[in-house]
């Protein structure tokens, strides 16, 4: 094998590393959005849910959580406020999670 073979195999083989590399980077990033998105929202219409008199803000909280594609690790209720964490898997990565609280602001309490 030639001295110029030999480099440019090896180029692309740090190539197709670099790629791969990049893409299981994406993936993980991807996750974390979703894993945040899905818990803001899920605290946000839990917190909603909770203003409407509703005695289930958890289980509001979780439905909006798996329409996110996203699962609800735990969902707290502290007064008028409600506190969830999510989970969405990204295999081969870890898990991504998120943590996110919505109620209403200091002014907006009864």
């Amino acid at each position: 094998m030639s001295t110029s073979a030999a480099s440019v195999l090896a180029w692309s083989g740090a190539g197709a590393a670099a790629a791969a590399a990049l893409s299981l980077l994406g993936a993980g990033l991807l996750a974390q959005a979703r894993a945040e998105t899905a818990a803001d929202l899920a605290s946000l219409a839990g917190a909603d849910a909770l203003a409407a008199a509703s005695g289930r803000p958890c289980a509001v909280a979780e439905e909006v959580a798996a329409r996110n594609g996203a699962e609800l690790v735990s969902c707290t209720r502290r007064e008028w406020d409600v506190l969830v964490r999510t989970r969405v898997e990204a295999a081969p990565l870890p898990a991504a999670t998120a943590r996110s609280r919505a109620g209403p602001g200091p002014a907006d309490l009864p």
